[in-house]
């Protein structure tokens, strides 16, 4: 089984820096679409298109079928009570023809993929504030809290 941690770390204004063991990538949270970074929207449809065509890529490869030149385009909408995504929309294009049981099969695999399984089965998210180094800083004698 396979998991990792990433750490998302306030900037300024509303820029937001996620660091990842893979590396880093900045998020501007300023407005539905970022304006100076990607938003978080922006990122979970690139993070879904990304996985999609990871796993297309993986199986077609053992299958022999060419998807050079594939794109895949994510459309989502918002959602009210709670705010959310609620509707997205996704095209894989393929520039060359596919008969039914290959598009079938294509359609099946990029359904499985890892960001798409955890978007259809929500997974248990715990949030925790954690005030540790403040509470301790406040201990020490002398020191002011912020």
């Amino acid at each position: 089984m396979a998991s990792g941690t990433t750490t998302v770390v306030w900037k300024e204004r509303m820029h937001f820096c996620a660091h990842a063991d893979s590396g880093q990538v900045m998020c501007d949270e300023s407005a539905p679409i970022g304006k100076a970074f990607p938003s978080s929207p922006e990122l979970l449809m690139a993070s879904l298109g990304s996985c999609i065509g990871s796993v297309l890529v993986t199986f077609t490869d053992r299958h022999d079928i060419n998807l050079q030149g594939m794109s895949i385009d994510l459309n989502w909408q918002t959602a009210e009570t709670p705010y959310r995504i609620g509707q997205i929309g996704v095209t894989i294009n393929i520039p060359r023809p596919l008969s039914a049981e290959p598009r079938r099969m294509l359609e099946r695999v990029a359904s499985a993929c890892l960001i798409h399984n955890t978007l259809t089965h929500p997974p248990k998210i715990v949030v925790l504030l954690s005030a540790a180094a403040a509470e301790a800083k406040a201990r020490i004698p002398g020191s002011k809290p912020r």
